[in-house]
Order: structure tokens, then C-alpha cells, then sequence
């Protein structure tokens, strides 16, 4: 049976939401080759799962929790399925004679396979002079879900990824929003696998749902200018209904890969904030696209983002990442300290390590509280009237991002 995709807001009730939980694919990355894998480390792989079961683990005490390697091999369960996925992977990665030994395994070997890697097994010179280790790489970067797939409204986007190394995790979700029917919904807005090439890049980390007709998008150094004006042309036509798009134009620096380090929306009235980059004195210029359908798509420059946001009427105020002062600031951004994640306004679970943005949380009327007072406790997280959930994730963390990029939410309440 079809069952919904609703996405209207970053702060509804959270209903279902997609994770991964990190595997061997993390362990399969040399360290000089984490700059390449997009990390700013290698990660141990014990200490990352007791990290992730923390968000995993409370996730499934407020909302539907699925798996996304139990969902792709659900989804490939039909041998036609699998010699379908089977194709796709092995012409992907040019690796056409491997798609037997795919075509052999049985769905959740194959799943585990594409997410994993298959050691290579040379049968090209190059690649044997290379010493290339797989002919299907691992996936490291797996667990940082909201990067290659999100929903908007009924419809599922598969994401436009930037780098080589990460577009195979875009072809995967698109593979099961396609042919799993309990996540096909209203269909696909977007098609990033088919659309990315030089100049055209669009991830999850940038696209944040602010209302039903009101997106916030970053133009980042992972999605591009010609996507934001694509997805706002794609949304008005697709839905038949004006949309207000605020293009945020990032500084391409390693700690602002994605919009959701620098902002996420915490309450119905409020979000977290990175103080120099939306509101300081060289704060992103933020510009806002009216679109409707068929016709050319209106722009203006606006003062900031919440200015923005005001306009349209919504008034956040804003807590500061770190609080106020400009080193704390810094180090707690550096560590996702403004990517948190809404489970319903005004809840949210971000890392502990973040003791000063906790600290301006709570100034802020959130009461916060850690993780395991909920796993271990009993407490029920939906009976706060605000707040602020710390799990650990210092390891995680280094892998370049945090709850918001882990989590891949397809059902809120609106």
C-alpha cells in the first residue's frame, strides 16, 4: 500500500524519517584519501555507531525510523529489480564486467554490496598499475543522508551531487523512491542524477522547507545558482502555484558547505543561527526569486535572510551558534553546531559538544536535556513545551556535518 510523503515545514511533527547507520564503508577509507572521500578525518568506525544508535535510538521514540540499506533491499527483492540496479551500478562506475557477479547476489548482499564496496578485480592495466581497490567503491559518506535525497511537499528530490565521489548515493534514493511504493508518494520534483554536470549542483545540506510555498536554498560550493533558479522554476510549474524561493549565496569555505551550517529553523519563531554568516556585517547576500507558473521568475535583493523570511511572514528570532562570542562561535560552527534537527517546533537533537550553543538554547527558553535521559529514562520527548536534545557525536562530527545531515525526513505533520 502507498503510504505519504508530506513535507510542508523543517519543524512539524516528524512522522517518518530515513537514516544510515555507518558501517564498513567508513572503515574502508585511507587516510590519504579522507580529503578526497570529502572528510576532515578518518573516523573509527566503534565509536561512530554507538554515536549514531544515540540519534537512531531516539529518533524511534517519536517518529517511523527506516534503515536505508533494509529499504534498498526491500526495494530489490524482484530479481528484475536487482539486474535493473544491478546495470545501473556497474555502468555508473564503468565497471560493466562485474554486473554478473551483481546479478548474482541476493538483495541484501547487493545492497550491502553498492553501500560497502566490491574489491576490485583487474581486468583493466590501468587500473592494475593504479592498484585500485574497488571496481564498486565504498560510500563513506553515506550516513549524511539529507545530502542526496529530500522531500518536498509529496515528492521526492534526488539530488544533483557536486563531487563524483557521492553521486552514487543520489542514483541509490532515486533508485528507491522509484520502486519501493512506500516511498514513491507524489512522484519526483526533481532528477539530480540526470540534470548534474559543470555548473549544475543541487544537495539536500542547502534546501530547507520554510512553508508550503516558501523555500531557502544556499548557493553553496554544493548547489549552484542554474539549479536554484531550476528548482524554483521546476516547483511553480510542477504545482501550478507562485513559490517564493531566498537564494542565500554562502561563502565556499570548508565550514559552510551547506546552508544548514549556518541556519536551521528550531521553532515556529525561531531558528539557529551562524552570527557572521547570516547576520554579521559580511553576512551571505540573500536574494528572492517569485516564481509562477509559466512565466519568467522575478528577482530582488534583500538585507539578510531573516529580513527575508519577514517579508513573506515568517519572524524568526535568532539563537546564536556558540553564543556570542566570535571564538566559541567559530569552534562549535566548525562542529555542526547550528545543524541541528526538528522532531515538532520547538524540539530539536543536535551534538552535546556544543556546550555554548546549548547554553544560548537555553537563555532562549529550551530546556535541554541529554539523549539517554530519553533512552534510559522514560522521559517523553514531545511533553516539553521546548527542547534541546544532546547526543554524542564528536567522531561524527568530523565527517563534515550533523543531525540535520544524518537525518532524510519524508513525513511531517503539517
Amino acid at each position: 500500500m502507498d503510504r505519504r510523503l508530506s513535507i510542508l515545514s523543517e519543524t512539524g511533527r516528524l512522522r517518518r524519517v530515513i537514516v544510515h547507520t555507518p558501517g564498513e564503508e567508513v572503515e574502508a577509507m585511507r587516510p590519504s584519501r579522507a580529503v578526497e572521500e570529502l572528510y576532515n578525518d578518518i573516523v573509527p568506525l566503534e565509536v561512530v555507531r554507538k554515536e549514531h544508535a544515540q540519534l537512531k535510538g531516539f529518533l524511534s521514540k517519536v517518529a517511523e525510523v527506516a534503515e536505508l540499506r533494509d529499504l534498498l533491499a526491500a526495494t530489490l527483492r524482484e530479481k528484475e529489480v536487482r539486474d535493473a540496479f544491478a546495470s545501473l551500478i556497474a555502468g555508473f562506475y564503468n565497471a560493466e564486467h562485474r554486473i554478473e557477479d551483481l546479478r548474482s547476489l541476493d538483495a541484501a548482499s547487493l545492497a550491502k554490496a553498492v553501500i560497502v564496496g566490491l574489491p576490485a578485480r583487474h581486468v583493466r592495466l590501468s587500473e592494475f598499475i593504479r592498484g585500485t581497490d574497488f571496481d564498486i567503491p565504498p560510500l563513506p559518506n553515506m550516513y549524511f543522508m539529507r545530502d542526496a535525497a529530500m522531500v518536498y511537499r509529496d515528492k521526492s528530490i534526488s539530488s544533483a551531487m557536486r563531487f563524483k565521489v557521492r553521486r552514487a548515493e543520489a542514483l541509490i534514493n532515486r533508485f528507491i523512491f522509484e520502486h519501493n511504493p512506500e516511498f514513491t508518494g507524489g512522484g519526483r520534483l526533481i532528477d539530480g542524477p540526470a540534470l548534474v554536470r559543470d555548473g549544475f549542483s543541487l544537495e539536500g545540506g542547502d534546501f530547507q522547507v520554510i512553508r508550503k510555498d516558501v523555500v531557502v536554498i544556499g548557493v553553496s560550493e554544493r548547489t549552484s545558482a542554474d539549479a536554484v533558479d531550476a528548482v524554483a522554476k521546476a516547483i511553480a510549474d510542477t504545482f501550478g502555484e507562485p513559490v517564493t524561493v531566498l537564494a542565500v549565496v554562502l561563502p565556499v569555505a570548508r565550514a559552510t558547505i551547506h546552508l544548514d551550517m549556518a541556519f536551521t529553523v528550531i521553532d515556529r519563531d525561531a531558528c539557529l543561527v551562524y552570527e557572521p554568516v547570516i547576520l554579521g556585517s559580511r553576512r551571505a547576500r540573500t536574494i528572492r526569486i517569485d516564481a509562477v507558473p509559466g512565466k519568467e521568475a522575478r528577482l530582488s535583493e534583500l538585507d539578510s535572510l531573516l529580513a527575508g523570511l519577514k517579508s513573506v511572514g515568517v519572524d524568526l528570532k535568532p539563537v546564536m551558534t556558540g553564543g556570542t562570542d566570535p571564538l566559541r562561535q567559530e569552534r562549535e560552527q566548525w562542529l555542526s553546531g547550528a545543524n541541528s534537527f526538528s522532531f515538532a517546533p520547538g524540539k530539536i537533537i543536535m551534538y552535546s559538544c556544543n556546550v555554548h550553543t546549548l547554553e544560548a538554547l537555553s537563555k532562549a527558553g529550551f530546556e535541554i536535556r541529554s539523549a539517554r535521559d530519553f533512552l534510559e529514562g522514560g522521559l517523553d520527548p514531545l511533553s516539553f513545551k521546548r527542547v534541546a536534545v544532546g547526543f554524542d557525536g564528536v567522531e561524527l562530527a568530523r565527517g563534515g556535518g550533523g543531525a540535520r545531515c544524518m537525518t532524510c525526513p519524508i513525513d511531517r505533520e503539517d
